[in-house]
């Protein structure tokens, strides 16, 4: 079914730009048509040229000014878009659903932890993921650090805290 969508959409976005140009072309002429055509590819490589030398991250950018560059009105339109933050944020969110989806699919576990830091990192790993928290025993449990465990917390190994699932579920 997505394969499905995908060519629909590529159709349409066909359909959409021959439609422009066409119309375009009877306001403007043909010599005007073909101006405006390449001065929008020239467009798109001007801001792939600007996302460089811009600080990281560069990728919606450079990914705008590449589909400015293809010859087409309404993938002006899309590239445009690509450069407005919102978008970028709506995007990068549907995106990342729709890989953590296709890799869980595949059995894979996607985790994000958020550092101290306040980075937050992902990391995929293969098979199921129980999911816990690192503790530390306190003194109330009776379960100090055996004697040949050193007292610093950094240096002891943590114990971790979860809920086991069996394959019975």
């Amino acid at each position: 079914m997505a394969r499905f969508a995908t060519l629909a959409v590529l159709a349409l976005l066909a359909v959409a730009e021959v439609a422009a140009v066409m119309a375009l072309e009877q306001h403007l002429g043909a010599p005007t048509t073909l101006l405006v055509l390449g001065l929008d590819m020239l467009l798109g490589l001007v801001v792939m040229a600007w996302a460089l030398r811009t600080p990281p991250p560069r990728g919606w950018r450079l990914l705008a000014g590449a589909v400015i560059a293809l010859p087409g009105l309404v993938l002006d339109l899309v590239g445009g878009a690509l450069l407005l933050p919102p978008v970028q944020r709506w995007l990068a969110t549907h995106l990342d659903r729709g890989a953590q989806s296709l890799l869980r699919r595949q059995g894979m576990s996607v985790i994000t932890v958020t550092g101290a830091d306040g980075l937050r990192r992902t990391t995929v790993v293969p098979g199921d993921v129980v999911p816990g928290e690192v503790v530390e025993p306190s003194p109330a449990d009776g379960a100090g650090p055996p004697p040949e465990t050193p007292n610093d917390p950094a240096q002891r190994p943590g114990v971790i805290r979860g809920e086991l699932a069996g394959p019975e579920g």
